[in-house]
């Protein structure tokens, strides 16, 4: 395996965990789950950033791994 293809396959595997991360955030929102961590209940602001965040650098990371296809 090519030093290029570890990479996009690292690429690949980060924009993934950054994409399901995504979607249990907004699964989280749409069936309003509770976020509790120790007595503080998080507050469903913090799914929205992180929806936001979290899906940026899942597209990003898909669109670095997939650069040289595009070139």
């Amino acid at each position: 395996m090519h030093r290029h293809d570890i990479n996009q396959t690292i690429l690949l595997i980060a924009a993934t965990i950054f994409a399901i991360v995504t979607f249990v955030h907004a699964l989280r929102i749409a069936y309003g789950w509770p976020l509790v961590i120790g007595t503080w209940q998080a507050p469903a602001l913090l799914s929205w950033i992180a929806i936001i965040i979290t899906g940026t650098l899942a597209v990003l990371l898909w669109k670095q791994a997939h650069k040289d296809h595009w070139m």
